[in-house]
């Protein structure tokens, strides 16, 4: 019953949402593929940039066909991403890796004082890792009985991504404290512990990529082949349609690169994402459509939501507007600090991928190495 301005408002929103989060999700893939790369061969010099294109160049054959039987492999490789740091740290402790090479070690705090900043982000890094909305629709076109979704949502996906995050969240913290950073397999020193580590992550962000890119991919290819042969036909039964999807994927792998080197950092590119696109899909437009329902449907039907639904809904939208405004703005804000302190978009990003002391003098490992050298992120021209 909502008027026709109100119904294309909300179905742009989404799309645009929608398809903004997926291609900004896809470029925090190829980033994290290309980190791994740079990790595994951290011998070889080779800059950010050319690591997250070497990224692109091997996803680009996976994305045709259907690969379902690397489902079990992306949960493997997903659980030794995390995994092998912390037994890593568990076997060997972490004393060692910080080193000051004087004999005297660094300590860490386990508790830091609160900071709205550091709050707001890890708001927004949580609302982007637990949310699934851009692939529901995918998954209950697959699934035999769709019906079923609620239950393996509930009782098996989202109980698996929760913990995941608390192993990986408080793993880190417990060995760590406040001088953790980036990526849990980023504090593991330059051995073979790190190259196992990062072979996990890059076969996990390639899978996931493939899978995950499809989802915009057959957007396109739909409305592409659509207009121009008026129908759709199966990608392996038509050379046309190879061609046109092979199109669609170079494509979108090249602004995908383009958007991983403007933000080349994965906590900044993972908070602005969470802040600034997912409160609008998952939380801000769902409750503003069933508010829209619950207007129309008459004062009878709304007399039905018990009371705490109501402060529910008050809750999650002024946490969801906290997110979009404040979050937004605080994410920016370290981008640009993480631009001028670390680097600009396309420069030769090479800290906690090369062993050196110009690119790594504040890895973990290295300290005793480089006693002299300057420990904050480094870029080299060119």
């Amino acid at each position: 019953k909502a008027p026709r301005w109100q119904q294309r408002l909300s179905d742009g929103t989404v799309l645009l949402s929608q398809f903004a989060f997926i291609f900004g999700m896809l470029g925090v893939y190829i980033l994290s593929a290309g980190r791994g790369f740079g990790m595994l061969f951290f011998e070889t010099q080779w800059c950010l940039p050319v690591w997250t294109g070497v990224a692109c160049a091997v996803v680009l054959p996976l994305q045709m066909g259907s690969h379902q039987t690397l489902v079990w492999l992306n949960i493997a490789t997903l659980s030794g991403t995390v995994l092998i740091p912390l037994c890593y740290y568990q076997v060997f402790g972490t004393d060692e890796i910080r080193g000051t090479g004087d004999g005297s070690v660094v300590r860490w705090t386990p508790v830091e004082e609160f900071d709205s900043s550091k709050v707001l982000s890890s708001l927004s890094t949580f609302a982007f890792g637990m949310t699934s909305q851009f692939m529901l629709v995918e998954i209950i076109a697959e699934m035999k009985e769709p019906d079923e979704l609620p239950r393996a949502y509930i009782h098996q996906s989202a109980p698996f991504q929760l913990a995941a995050f608390v192993v990986a969240g408080l793993g880190g913290y417990y060995y760590f404290g406040d001088q953790a950073w980036g990526m849990i397999n980023d504090n593991l020193p330059f051995n073979l512990s790190i190259r196992l580590a990062a072979f996990c992550l890059l076969i996990h962000m390639l899978i996931t990529y493939v899978i995950k890119g499809v989802v915009i991919s057959r957007v396109f290819f739909f409305s592409f082949a659509g207009r121009l042969w008026g129908d759709v036909p199966r990608v392996e039964e038509c050379w046309r349609a190879r061609i046109l999807w092979n199109f669609i994927g170079i494509v979108l792998l090249a602004w995908v690169w383009v958007f991983t080197n403007l933000v080349p950092f994965f906590s900044d590119a993972v908070d602005l994402l969470g802040a600034s696109l997912t409160p609008i899909s998952c939380f801000l437009m769902p409750i503003a459509m069933y508010l829209r329902f619950l207007y129309d449907a008459g004062p009878e039907v709304r007399s039905r939501v018990p009371w705490w639904e109501w402060i529910l809904m008050a809750m999650t939208l002024a946490l969801a507007l906290l997110l979009v405004f404040f979050g937004t703005a605080s994410s920016l804000g370290n981008l640009r600090e993480h631009w001028k302190n670390s680097g600009y978009p396309f420069q030769c990003h090479c800290t906690g991928l090369w062993d050196t002391c110009e690119c790594s003098a504040g890895h973990a490992g290295m300290l005793d190495q480089c006693p002299s050298q300057d420990v904050g992120g480094h870029t080299l021209a060119g």
